[in-house]
């Protein structure tokens, strides 16, 4: 009996130690993210969205490229969030070329899809120089490669 007193006590102990902590200590400090991005991270993401928003009106599959401008939208913004330091302004600048997008994919005109395309580009690298990243030029791309890459099934064929 002496050994099954020391068992209970032993069982209590470990279902204590196997109970959930209260929320109240999971929680980041205040004003603190959990976590975030590099900032590169949050770049390298929205350049193969610039990229797959490109394909995608190209092929006029109108639901990804809505998909993929309301990425980079939030990208946007998280990199204001995070990384403004006086950066709303140069962050700003991308406002005009998302809204025509937004407008050419909502009225699925690829010409006007085109040319807000274009102007989005060049926002993305106006800002690169504002911020003393000129080095790194955003461009329309060439080929597709999610098109010629064995290891994607996304289908950008809008079916």
């Amino acid at each position: 009996m002496v050994g099954s007193g020391r068992f209970a006590v032993v069982a209590a102990a470990c279902l204590a130690a196997s109970l959930p902590a209260f929320a109240d200590e999971q929680k980041p400090p205040p004003n603190e993210p959990a976590f975030t991005l590099r900032l590169n991270d949050l770049m390298v993401a929205t350049q193969l969205r610039h990229f797959k928003l490109w394909y995608a009106g190209l092929v006029q599959n109108w639901q990804l490229a809505n998909y993929e401008l309301g990425q980079i939208r939030a990208a946007i913004a998280d990199t204001t969030r995070f990384y403004s330091n006086g950066g709303d302004k140069k962050a700003s600048m991308m406002s005009e070329p998302t809204d025509e997008l937004d407008d050419a994919i909502k009225t699925k005109n690829i010409e006007k899809f085109r040319r807000a395309y274009v102007k989005l580009t060049a926002a993305c690298n106006a800002c690169h120089e504002a911020t003393g990243f000129g080095f790194i030029k955003i461009r329309e791309p060439r080929l597709s490669p999610i098109e010629t890459s064995p290891f994607t099934d996304e289908s950008f064929s809008g079916q």
